[in-house]
């Protein structure tokens, strides 16, 4: 195994917001098209609109538009989001509301709108806008408007491998977790224990390996760019993955930012960050702002470790 390059990336979702007031006042500015983004989903259709109908396209978008208008008054329907949501959060962590074509002439056309409760004791909640065709730029641009960074889902150590010949990937996880003894007290894990919890099959679990959990986080190693482990042909499954040892490797995945159907990614596999507390089955964000430094700082020293 040859390790070619060693980044680190954030994953960010969700703008953090302390009070209901808080609530109210951000949805209430994103409703009011403030911020970048807020009505970017609108914009888009209403331009496809405005092509497929040629000529007429002008007149087609503004009448698009104009349908908005009539559907009825902007401050009702945040009203009644809010309202919604401030009932259900009182018994639920999380609220979610999907927004399809009664959000005609509102920043929520064809918008998701997520708010949970991050943390009840200190009154923090979280607030996400996914939108269609222009996903969580809204999101990101009402974060900007109040200067408040998002949430951290995870950071991650992304290691690129240089591949096999003949279609195939390799990853030593025996000098890999050697390197990292010093930065996560990995000592006592062996390789092959790395490649075993990968290759069990657990529809509860993903292909990963919990290397430490200590103060509020959680460290795992997991396939990266690599081809699924199931692939079928004519509806029978075959195993793309194996390992023998410490050793695990596999196909390579495409890569679909190529227009050659046979190109292939350079494969990598990844080392994550999360939060150790759980949302369900999933990792809570990290909202605080020392949480979110001592994650990205830990990321640094693993990305350091595998260099």
């Amino acid at each position: 195994m040859q390790i070619v390059q060693v980044s680190t990336q954030q994953c960010r979702r969700y703008i953090p917001v302390k009070g209901w007031e808080s609530v109210t006042e951000a949805i209430n500015t994103y409703a009011n098209g403030f911020t970048r983004g807020s009505k970017a989903t609108e914009q888009v259709t209403a331009d496809a609109i405005g092509k497929s109908h040629g000529s007429n396209g002008g007149l087609a978008s503004g009448m698009f538009f104009l349908s908005g208008a009539m559907v009825g008054c902007r401050s009702q329907l945040v009203d009644n989001l809010l309202k919604e949501a401030e009932k259900g959060l009182k018994t639920r962590t999380n609220f979610s509301k999907n927004f399809d074509y009664e959000g005609i002439g509102t920043s929520f056309f064809k918008t998701s709108i997520d708010i949970k409760v991050l943390d009840r004791e200190q009154d923090m909640y979280s607030i996400g806008i996914h939108a269609a065709y222009v996903g969580d730029k809204p999101e990101q641009g009402l974060a900007e408007h109040f200067g408040i960074p998002r949430t951290l889902l995870s950071c991650s150590v992304e290691v690129e491998t240089k591949p096999l010949s003949g279609n195939r990937f390799e990853f030593d996880f025996e000098p890999v977790l050697r390197k990292l003894d010093a930065v996560l007290d990995t000592r006592k894990i062996a390789g092959k224990e790395a490649v075993a919890a990968m290759m069990t099959e657990d529809e509860d679990r993903s292909a990963s390996l919990v290397l430490q959990v200590k103060d509020g986080l959680e460290v795992c190693i997991e396939p990266g760019r690599v081809e699924s482990r199931r692939k079928y042909s004519q509806g029978t499954p075959r195993d793309t993955w194996s390992s023998k040892n410490s050793v695990f490797s596999g196909e390579l995945q495409r890569d679909y930012g190529n227009d050659d159907e046979n190109a292939k990614a350079t494969p990598t596999f990844l080392v994550v960050i999360c939060s150790s507390q759980k949302d369900g089955w999933r990792s809570s964000p990290i909202w605080q702002p020392d949480q979110q430094e001592k994650a990205i700082d830990l990321a640094n020293k693993i990305a350091t470790a595998l260099r």
